[in-house]
Protein backbone atom coordinates (compact mmCIF):
# COMPACT_ATOMS: atom_id res chain seq x y z
CA UNK A 1 0.00 0.00 0.00
CA UNK A 2 3.00 2.12 1.26
CA UNK A 3 4.57 1.74 -2.21
CA UNK A 4 1.18 2.13 -4.48
CA UNK A 5 0.77 5.65 -2.44
CA UNK A 6 4.87 6.61 -3.34
CA UNK A 7 3.94 5.98 -6.84
CA UNK A 8 1.24 7.40 -7.74
CA UNK A 9 2.13 10.67 -5.20
CA UNK A 10 5.12 10.81 -7.52
CA UNK A 11 2.94 11.06 -10.71
CA UNK A 12 0.67 13.50 -8.98
CA UNK A 13 3.80 15.78 -8.34
CA UNK A 14 4.80 15.04 -11.95
CA UNK A 15 1.39 16.31 -13.43
CA UNK A 16 1.77 19.28 -10.90
CA UNK A 17 5.08 20.66 -12.40
CA UNK A 18 4.53 20.12 -16.02
CA UNK A 19 0.82 21.80 -15.41
CA UNK A 20 2.95 24.45 -13.80
CA UNK A 21 5.39 24.69 -17.08
CA UNK A 22 2.72 25.01 -19.25
CA UNK A 23 1.44 27.74 -17.64
CA UNK A 24 4.28 29.50 -17.65
CA UNK A 25 5.66 28.41 -20.85
CA UNK A 26 1.88 30.19 -21.98
CA UNK A 27 2.44 33.26 -20.02
CA UNK A 28 5.60 33.68 -21.92
CA UNK A 29 3.47 33.36 -24.73
CA UNK A 30 1.55 36.58 -24.20
CA UNK A 31 4.64 38.73 -23.95
CA UNK A 32 6.35 37.59 -27.62
CA UNK A 33 2.86 38.69 -29.15
CA UNK A 34 4.10 41.68 -29.12
CA UNK A 35 7.37 40.78 -30.45
CA UNK A 36 5.61 39.55 -33.29
CA UNK A 37 3.58 42.58 -33.89
CA UNK A 38 6.57 44.77 -33.79
CA UNK A 39 7.87 42.25 -36.32
CA UNK A 40 5.09 42.87 -38.65
CA UNK A 41 4.06 39.53 -38.59
CA UNK A 42 0.50 40.37 -38.55
CA UNK A 43 1.13 42.13 -42.00
CA UNK A 44 2.73 39.25 -43.42
CA UNK A 45 0.07 36.35 -42.01
CA UNK A 46 -2.65 38.23 -43.01
CA UNK A 47 -1.37 38.77 -46.91
CA UNK A 48 -0.57 35.51 -47.17
CA UNK A 49 -4.36 34.50 -45.71
CA UNK A 50 -6.07 37.14 -47.57
CA UNK A 51 -4.38 35.58 -51.04
CA UNK A 52 -5.51 31.95 -49.88
CA UNK A 53 -7.17 29.31 -52.58
CA UNK A 54 -8.67 26.29 -51.40
CA UNK A 55 -5.99 23.08 -51.71
CA UNK A 56 -2.60 26.11 -51.09
CA UNK A 57 -1.36 23.46 -47.95
CA UNK A 58 -1.60 20.18 -49.72
CA UNK A 59 1.22 18.25 -49.36
CA UNK A 60 2.23 15.50 -52.32
CA UNK A 61 2.77 12.31 -50.30
CA UNK A 62 2.62 8.77 -51.62
CA UNK A 63 2.67 9.92 -55.15
CA UNK A 64 -0.84 11.64 -54.65
CA UNK A 65 -1.00 14.93 -55.95
CA UNK A 66 -3.57 18.04 -55.82
CA UNK A 67 -5.41 16.60 -58.66
CA UNK A 68 -6.20 13.28 -56.63
CA UNK A 69 -8.09 15.60 -53.92
CA UNK A 70 -11.69 16.99 -53.83
CA UNK A 71 -10.63 20.26 -53.49
CA UNK A 72 -14.13 22.54 -52.93
CA UNK A 73 -14.59 25.95 -54.47
CA UNK A 74 -14.65 27.70 -50.70
CA UNK A 75 -13.10 26.08 -47.97
CA UNK A 76 -16.08 26.11 -45.14
CA UNK A 77 -15.07 26.65 -41.54
CA UNK A 78 -17.61 25.73 -39.11
CA UNK A 79 -18.19 27.70 -35.55
CA UNK A 80 -19.36 25.74 -33.10
CA UNK A 81 -20.27 25.69 -28.68
CA UNK A 82 -22.18 26.15 -25.71
CA UNK A 83 -25.00 28.96 -26.25
CA UNK A 84 -23.25 31.91 -25.10
CA UNK A 85 -19.87 30.92 -25.65
CA UNK A 86 -19.70 34.14 -28.24
CA UNK A 87 -19.71 32.22 -31.58
CA UNK A 88 -21.48 34.81 -33.60
CA UNK A 89 -18.77 37.62 -31.88
CA UNK A 90 -16.23 35.77 -32.63
CA UNK A 91 -17.22 36.03 -35.82
CA UNK A 92 -17.06 39.66 -36.09
CA UNK A 93 -13.73 39.88 -35.05
CA UNK A 94 -12.53 37.56 -37.58
CA UNK A 95 -14.16 39.04 -40.39
CA UNK A 96 -13.49 43.16 -39.33
CA UNK A 97 -9.19 41.84 -38.91
CA UNK A 98 -9.59 40.94 -42.72
CA UNK A 99 -11.80 43.48 -44.08
CA UNK A 100 -8.97 45.84 -42.31
CA UNK A 101 -11.80 47.96 -41.65
CA UNK A 102 -12.26 48.41 -37.85
CA UNK A 103 -15.39 51.01 -38.58
CA UNK A 104 -17.41 48.51 -40.46
CA UNK A 105 -20.85 47.39 -39.22
CA UNK A 106 -20.93 43.67 -37.67
CA UNK A 107 -22.56 40.96 -39.46
CA UNK A 108 -23.59 38.55 -37.08
CA UNK A 109 -26.27 39.20 -34.66
CA UNK A 110 -25.00 39.33 -31.11
CA UNK A 111 -26.95 37.75 -28.52
CA UNK A 112 -26.38 39.96 -25.65
CA UNK A 113 -28.24 38.11 -22.89
CA UNK A 114 -28.16 34.68 -23.85
CA UNK A 115 -30.50 33.32 -20.86
CA UNK A 116 -33.56 34.97 -22.36
CA UNK A 117 -33.24 34.87 -25.27
CA UNK A 118 -32.23 31.86 -27.44
CA UNK A 119 -29.88 33.24 -30.02
CA UNK A 120 -28.63 32.01 -33.09
CA UNK A 121 -31.02 29.62 -34.57
CA UNK A 122 -30.57 29.81 -38.95
CA UNK A 123 -27.21 28.72 -39.93
CA UNK A 124 -25.65 31.81 -41.18
CA UNK A 125 -22.75 31.75 -44.03
CA UNK A 126 -19.80 34.72 -43.89
CA UNK A 127 -17.70 34.75 -46.58
CA UNK A 128 -13.72 36.85 -45.79
CA UNK A 129 -13.29 39.05 -46.77
CA UNK A 130 -16.87 39.55 -48.54
CA UNK A 131 -17.70 38.83 -51.96
CA UNK A 132 -14.36 36.44 -52.20
CA UNK A 133 -14.78 32.47 -52.98
CA UNK A 134 -11.64 31.49 -50.50
CA UNK A 135 -13.04 30.55 -47.86
CA UNK A 136 -15.94 31.27 -45.29
CA UNK A 137 -17.50 30.60 -41.57
CA UNK A 138 -20.54 29.38 -40.50
CA UNK A 139 -22.16 30.48 -37.28
CA UNK A 140 -24.35 28.12 -35.83
CA UNK A 141 -26.76 27.52 -32.96
CA UNK A 142 -25.25 26.59 -29.42
CA UNK A 143 -25.74 23.78 -27.84
CA UNK A 144 -28.86 22.94 -25.56
CA UNK A 145 -28.76 20.95 -22.00
CA UNK A 146 -29.52 17.75 -24.00
CA UNK A 147 -26.61 16.34 -25.10
CA UNK A 148 -27.78 13.81 -27.21
CA UNK A 149 -29.78 16.15 -29.37
CA UNK A 150 -26.23 18.33 -29.69
CA UNK A 151 -24.39 14.96 -30.63
CA UNK A 152 -26.98 14.31 -33.47
CA UNK A 153 -26.92 18.06 -34.66
CA UNK A 154 -23.54 17.37 -34.67
CA UNK A 155 -23.86 14.35 -36.85
CA UNK A 156 -26.11 16.05 -39.04
CA UNK A 157 -23.63 19.33 -39.81
CA UNK A 158 -20.96 16.87 -40.52
CA UNK A 159 -22.43 14.27 -42.70
CA UNK A 160 -25.05 16.00 -44.94
CA UNK A 161 -23.18 19.60 -44.85
CA UNK A 162 -24.57 22.94 -44.07
CA UNK A 163 -27.02 25.39 -45.88
CA UNK A 164 -27.52 29.09 -45.53
CA UNK A 165 -30.58 30.13 -43.97
CA UNK A 166 -31.51 26.44 -42.64
CA UNK A 167 -33.16 26.64 -39.65
CA UNK A 168 -31.77 24.31 -36.20
CA UNK A 169 -34.33 23.22 -34.01
CA UNK A 170 -34.53 22.09 -30.71
CA UNK A 171 -36.63 20.12 -28.50
CA UNK A 172 -36.10 22.44 -25.55
CA UNK A 173 -37.37 25.28 -27.57
CA UNK A 174 -41.08 27.08 -26.29
CA UNK A 175 -44.20 26.38 -28.51
CA UNK A 176 -44.17 29.68 -29.88
CA UNK A 177 -40.93 29.94 -30.58
CA UNK A 178 -40.56 27.01 -32.77
CA UNK A 179 -44.39 28.23 -34.48
CA UNK A 180 -42.72 31.83 -35.09
CA UNK A 181 -39.33 30.37 -36.57
CA UNK A 182 -41.11 27.73 -39.10
CA UNK A 183 -42.91 30.47 -40.25
CA UNK A 184 -40.10 32.21 -40.54
CA UNK A 185 -38.20 29.38 -42.14
CA UNK A 186 -41.24 29.27 -45.27
CA UNK A 187 -40.97 32.90 -45.66
CA UNK A 188 -37.57 32.84 -46.23
CA UNK A 189 -36.81 29.46 -47.84
CA UNK A 190 -34.28 30.15 -50.94
CA UNK A 191 -33.51 26.90 -52.68
CA UNK A 192 -30.56 28.59 -54.57
CA UNK A 193 -28.45 28.24 -51.17
CA UNK A 194 -26.01 25.61 -52.01
CA UNK A 195 -25.25 23.18 -49.24
CA UNK A 196 -21.49 22.97 -48.19
CA UNK A 197 -19.23 20.36 -47.07
CA UNK A 198 -17.29 21.22 -43.41
CA UNK A 199 -13.87 20.96 -43.89
CA UNK A 200 -12.85 22.07 -40.73
CA UNK A 201 -14.70 23.29 -37.29
CA UNK A 202 -13.68 26.16 -34.54
CA UNK A 203 -15.12 24.86 -31.03
CA UNK A 204 -15.93 27.99 -29.20
CA UNK A 205 -15.47 28.23 -25.20
CA UNK A 206 -16.57 30.52 -22.85
CA UNK A 207 -13.25 31.15 -20.58
CA UNK A 208 -15.80 32.34 -17.23
CA UNK A 209 -17.79 29.24 -17.53
CA UNK A 210 -14.93 26.88 -17.47
CA UNK A 211 -12.82 28.65 -14.82
CA UNK A 212 -15.98 28.79 -12.65
CA UNK A 213 -15.74 24.55 -12.90
CA UNK A 214 -12.18 24.51 -12.70
CA UNK A 215 -13.15 26.84 -8.84
CA UNK A 216 -16.18 24.50 -7.92
CA UNK A 217 -14.13 21.40 -7.32
CA UNK A 218 -16.47 19.37 -9.24
CA UNK A 219 -19.99 20.89 -7.74
CA UNK A 220 -20.75 22.67 -10.89
CA UNK A 221 -19.39 20.61 -13.85
CA UNK A 222 -22.42 20.69 -16.52
CA UNK A 223 -20.51 23.19 -18.69
CA UNK A 224 -17.47 21.09 -18.86
CA UNK A 225 -19.01 17.58 -19.02
CA UNK A 226 -21.32 19.07 -22.62
CA UNK A 227 -17.85 20.52 -23.52
CA UNK A 228 -16.18 17.24 -23.60
CA UNK A 229 -18.73 15.36 -24.83
CA UNK A 230 -19.45 17.53 -27.58
CA UNK A 231 -15.58 17.89 -28.28
CA UNK A 232 -15.26 13.67 -28.45
CA UNK A 233 -17.51 13.16 -31.00
CA UNK A 234 -15.61 11.46 -33.65
CA UNK A 235 -17.99 13.59 -36.30
CA UNK A 236 -15.89 16.30 -35.44
CA UNK A 237 -12.63 15.21 -36.16
CA UNK A 238 -10.35 14.50 -39.56
CA UNK A 239 -8.45 11.90 -39.50
CA UNK A 240 -6.50 12.34 -36.16
CA UNK A 241 -7.13 16.27 -35.78
CA UNK A 242 -9.68 17.56 -33.13
CA UNK A 243 -11.15 20.95 -33.65
CA UNK A 244 -8.88 24.13 -33.02
CA UNK A 245 -10.29 26.19 -29.59
CA UNK A 246 -11.00 29.44 -29.38
CA UNK A 247 -11.69 30.61 -26.02
CA UNK A 248 -13.42 34.09 -25.46
CA UNK A 249 -14.67 36.43 -22.72
CA UNK A 250 -10.81 36.26 -21.26
CA UNK A 251 -10.56 39.70 -21.49
CA UNK A 252 -12.45 39.75 -17.83
CA UNK A 253 -9.55 37.95 -16.41
CA UNK A 254 -5.59 38.28 -15.70
CA UNK A 255 -2.95 36.30 -17.27
CA UNK A 256 -2.25 34.01 -15.42
CA UNK A 257 -5.86 32.80 -15.06
CA UNK A 258 -6.01 32.47 -18.66
CA UNK A 259 -2.93 30.54 -18.59
CA UNK A 260 -4.66 27.99 -16.20
CA UNK A 261 -7.89 27.72 -18.09
CA UNK A 262 -6.26 27.06 -21.36
CA UNK A 263 -3.97 24.16 -19.53
CA UNK A 264 -7.17 22.99 -17.92
CA UNK A 265 -8.50 22.37 -21.47
CA UNK A 266 -5.55 21.04 -23.36
CA UNK A 267 -6.25 18.05 -20.20
CA UNK A 268 -9.79 17.77 -20.31
CA UNK A 269 -10.21 17.51 -24.32
CA UNK A 270 -7.18 16.10 -25.01
CA UNK A 271 -5.32 18.84 -27.14
CA UNK A 272 -2.16 21.15 -26.61
CA UNK A 273 -2.63 23.66 -24.84
CA UNK A 274 -0.59 25.83 -26.60
CA UNK A 275 -0.78 25.04 -29.63
CA UNK A 276 -4.16 24.39 -30.30
CA UNK A 277 -6.02 26.54 -28.09
CA UNK A 278 -6.06 30.44 -28.82
CA UNK A 279 -7.22 33.05 -26.01
CA UNK A 280 -9.32 35.49 -28.41
CA UNK A 281 -10.33 38.36 -25.36
CA UNK A 282 -12.89 41.30 -26.53
CA UNK A 283 -10.59 43.95 -27.41
CA UNK A 284 -9.28 45.87 -30.49
CA UNK A 285 -5.31 45.00 -29.36
CA UNK A 286 -3.08 44.17 -31.89
CA UNK A 287 -1.92 41.19 -29.97
CA UNK A 288 -5.76 39.89 -30.25
CA UNK A 289 -5.77 40.30 -33.97
CA UNK A 290 -2.54 38.06 -34.65
CA UNK A 291 -3.97 35.65 -32.64
CA UNK A 292 -7.09 35.51 -34.59
CA UNK A 293 -5.16 35.53 -37.79
CA UNK A 294 -3.02 32.64 -36.18
CA UNK A 295 -6.39 30.79 -34.97
CA UNK A 296 -7.67 30.92 -38.93
CA UNK A 297 -4.51 30.07 -40.33
CA UNK A 298 -4.18 26.56 -38.45
CA UNK A 299 -7.97 25.93 -39.17
CA UNK A 300 -7.17 26.68 -43.09
CA UNK A 301 -4.07 24.82 -42.94
CA UNK A 302 -5.67 21.46 -41.42
CA UNK A 303 -8.59 21.15 -43.76
CA UNK A 304 -6.50 21.57 -46.85
CA UNK A 305 -4.61 18.88 -45.07
CA UNK A 306 -7.48 16.45 -44.40
CA UNK A 307 -9.08 16.87 -48.05
CA UNK A 308 -10.68 13.61 -49.10
CA UNK A 309 -9.25 12.00 -51.80
CA UNK A 310 -11.54 11.65 -55.09
CA UNK A 311 -13.54 8.22 -55.38
CA UNK A 312 -15.30 5.88 -57.88
CA UNK A 313 -18.56 6.97 -58.14
CA UNK A 314 -20.54 4.37 -56.40
CA UNK A 315 -23.87 2.61 -57.36
CA UNK A 316 -26.66 4.21 -55.45
CA UNK A 317 -29.80 2.36 -55.15
CA UNK A 318 -31.37 4.60 -58.42
CA UNK A 319 -28.43 3.85 -60.35
CA UNK A 320 -28.70 -0.33 -60.21
CA UNK A 321 -32.53 -0.32 -61.19
CA UNK A 322 -31.71 1.93 -63.66
CA UNK A 323 -29.47 -0.30 -65.07
CA UNK A 324 -31.41 -3.26 -64.38
CA UNK A 325 -34.64 -1.57 -66.50
CA UNK A 326 -31.65 -0.83 -69.41
CA UNK A 327 -30.99 -4.09 -69.26
CA UNK A 328 -34.28 -5.72 -69.04
CA UNK A 329 -35.24 -3.46 -72.07
CA UNK A 330 -32.36 -5.38 -74.09
CA UNK A 331 -33.52 -8.59 -73.24
CA UNK A 332 -36.99 -7.80 -74.23
CA UNK A 333 -35.59 -6.24 -77.44
CA UNK A 334 -33.51 -9.40 -78.28
CA UNK A 335 -36.45 -12.19 -77.57
CA UNK A 336 -38.51 -10.29 -79.47
CA UNK A 337 -36.10 -9.69 -82.80
CA UNK A 338 -35.26 -13.81 -82.48
CA UNK A 339 -39.10 -14.23 -81.92
CA UNK A 340 -39.91 -12.43 -85.55
CA UNK A 341 -36.64 -14.63 -87.25
CA UNK A 342 -38.10 -17.82 -85.78
CA UNK A 343 -41.68 -17.03 -87.04
CA UNK A 344 -40.28 -15.73 -90.43
CA UNK A 345 -38.11 -19.00 -91.40
CA UNK A 346 -41.10 -21.27 -89.94
CA UNK A 347 -43.26 -19.38 -92.56
CA UNK A 348 -41.39 -19.75 -95.09
CA UNK A 349 -41.12 -23.30 -94.62
CA UNK A 350 -45.19 -23.55 -94.49
CA UNK A 351 -45.50 -21.41 -97.11
CA UNK A 352 -42.78 -21.55 -99.67
CA UNK A 353 -44.53 -19.60 -102.59
CA UNK A 354 -44.54 -16.59 -99.72
CA UNK A 355 -40.42 -16.74 -100.24
CA UNK A 356 -39.32 -13.77 -102.50
CA UNK A 357 -38.38 -14.61 -105.82
CA UNK A 358 -34.48 -15.06 -105.88
CA UNK A 359 -32.57 -12.69 -108.31
CA UNK A 360 -30.27 -14.09 -111.15
CA UNK A 361 -27.01 -13.85 -109.28
CA UNK A 362 -28.77 -15.90 -106.45
CA UNK A 363 -29.53 -18.78 -108.65
CA UNK A 364 -26.45 -18.91 -110.03
CA UNK A 365 -24.55 -19.21 -106.93
CA UNK A 366 -27.15 -22.05 -105.69
CA UNK A 367 -27.12 -23.79 -109.68
CA UNK A 368 -23.12 -23.68 -108.89
CA UNK A 369 -23.60 -25.37 -105.27
CA UNK A 370 -25.30 -27.74 -106.68
CA UNK A 371 -23.26 -28.95 -108.99
CA UNK A 372 -20.29 -29.35 -106.70
CA UNK A 373 -22.05 -31.98 -104.53
CA UNK A 374 -20.26 -35.19 -105.35
CA UNK A 375 -22.51 -38.09 -107.37
CA UNK A 376 -22.54 -40.90 -105.26
CA UNK A 377 -20.13 -43.54 -106.02
CA UNK A 378 -20.21 -46.67 -107.59
CA UNK A 379 -19.61 -48.84 -105.29
CA UNK A 380 -22.62 -47.34 -102.90
CA UNK A 381 -24.42 -47.88 -105.97
CA UNK A 382 -23.42 -51.85 -106.38
CA UNK A 383 -23.75 -52.32 -102.48
CA UNK A 384 -27.92 -51.19 -103.17
CA UNK A 385 -28.05 -53.41 -106.23
CA UNK A 386 -26.80 -56.41 -103.95
CA UNK A 387 -28.45 -55.68 -100.99
CA UNK A 388 -32.15 -54.58 -101.71
CA UNK A 389 -33.13 -54.94 -98.69
CA UNK A 390 -31.47 -52.11 -97.24
CA UNK A 391 -34.17 -49.96 -98.93
CA UNK A 392 -37.35 -50.00 -97.31
CA UNK A 393 -40.11 -51.83 -98.19
CA UNK A 394 -42.82 -49.28 -99.21
CA UNK A 395 -46.34 -48.95 -97.30
CA UNK A 396 -49.92 -49.85 -98.53
CA UNK A 397 -50.87 -46.42 -99.14
CA UNK A 398 -47.73 -45.77 -101.58
CA UNK A 399 -48.52 -48.94 -103.28
CA UNK A 400 -51.94 -48.11 -103.85
CA UNK A 401 -51.07 -44.34 -105.26
CA UNK A 402 -48.09 -46.44 -107.69
CA UNK A 403 -50.95 -49.23 -108.89
CA UNK A 404 -53.10 -46.06 -109.62
CA UNK A 405 -50.21 -44.28 -111.37
CA UNK A 406 -49.47 -47.42 -113.29
CA UNK A 407 -53.31 -47.63 -114.37
CA UNK A 408 -53.64 -44.55 -115.40
CA UNK A 409 -50.74 -44.66 -117.59
CA UNK A 410 -51.74 -45.56 -121.34
CA UNK A 411 -50.52 -48.75 -123.00
CA UNK A 412 -47.65 -47.84 -125.83
CA UNK A 413 -48.17 -48.44 -129.10
CA UNK A 414 -46.69 -51.42 -130.98
CA UNK A 415 -44.54 -48.34 -132.76
CA UNK A 416 -43.07 -47.07 -129.76
CA UNK A 417 -40.27 -49.19 -129.40
CA UNK A 418 -38.40 -46.65 -126.83
CA UNK A 419 -41.78 -47.13 -124.20
CA UNK A 420 -41.40 -50.52 -124.89
CA UNK A 421 -38.11 -50.60 -123.51
CA UNK A 422 -38.58 -48.35 -120.81
CA UNK A 423 -41.39 -50.88 -119.73
CA UNK A 424 -39.21 -53.70 -119.52
CA UNK A 425 -36.79 -51.93 -117.39
CA UNK A 426 -39.49 -51.29 -115.35
CA UNK A 427 -40.85 -55.00 -114.63
CA UNK A 428 -37.03 -55.92 -114.60
CA UNK A 429 -36.22 -53.30 -111.36
CA UNK A 430 -37.30 -55.39 -108.41
CA UNK A 431 -40.48 -53.95 -106.12
CA UNK A 432 -39.25 -53.57 -103.02
CA UNK A 433 -36.59 -51.25 -104.72
CA UNK A 434 -39.38 -48.42 -105.55
CA UNK A 435 -39.91 -46.34 -101.95
CA UNK A 436 -42.44 -44.25 -102.58
CA UNK A 437 -44.17 -42.73 -105.96
CA UNK A 438 -45.27 -39.25 -106.14
CA UNK A 439 -48.57 -38.75 -104.95
CA UNK A 440 -50.95 -37.19 -107.54
CA UNK A 441 -54.15 -34.65 -105.94
CA UNK A 442 -57.27 -34.92 -108.01
CA UNK A 443 -56.75 -31.75 -110.04
CA UNK A 444 -53.65 -33.09 -111.23
CA UNK A 445 -55.75 -36.39 -112.42
CA UNK A 446 -58.34 -34.21 -114.23
CA UNK A 447 -55.84 -32.30 -115.79
CA UNK A 448 -53.67 -35.07 -116.89
CA UNK A 449 -54.09 -35.63 -121.08
CA UNK A 450 -54.99 -39.45 -121.39
CA UNK A 451 -54.20 -38.73 -125.27
CA UNK A 452 -50.43 -38.08 -123.99
CA UNK A 453 -48.71 -41.38 -122.70
CA UNK A 454 -46.55 -39.72 -119.84
CA UNK A 455 -43.07 -40.76 -119.81
CA UNK A 456 -41.47 -43.17 -117.70
CA UNK A 457 -38.59 -41.45 -116.98
CA UNK A 458 -40.08 -38.45 -114.89
CA UNK A 459 -40.77 -41.41 -112.18
CA UNK A 460 -36.96 -41.07 -111.09
CA UNK A 461 -35.08 -41.71 -107.89
CA UNK A 462 -35.72 -38.01 -106.75
CA UNK A 463 -39.58 -38.40 -107.04
CA UNK A 464 -39.54 -41.29 -105.31
CA UNK A 465 -38.19 -40.08 -101.97
CA UNK A 466 -39.60 -37.29 -102.04
CA UNK A 467 -43.50 -39.00 -101.87
CA UNK A 468 -42.15 -41.54 -99.07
Amino acid sequence: MGGDTGVSTIEDDYETLKIEADESRITSDYDDLMDRVDNMELHNIKTKLLSYTPGSWVENVGGVTMSDYNVPKTTTLLIIGPKGSGKSSLVNRITRVFEDDKFAPERAQVTYNSSIWDGTCFLQEYMVPRNSTSFCLYDTRGFSSDLCENLEIIKQWMTKGVRNGEFVKSATDRTNLRARMKCKARQDKLPSYERRRVDFVIFVVNGLSVLKCMESSGADTQYMHMVTEAFSSPFLSFKDHKPVIAITRGDLLPISERARIRVYLGLALGVHPSKQTFDIPDNCEPTTDLTIVDLVRYALEHADRNLPCKSRPAINKGSTMLLWTHLLLLLAVGIFLLTVYLHGFSSLKLNPECAPELSLEVKKVIKCDQESVPKPDMKINKVTEIDPEIVPEPSLEIRKVMEFDQESVPEPHEQDLEIKEVKEMKKVIPESVISKPRKKTKKAETKHNVNKAKPIQEIDWKTIRHVR
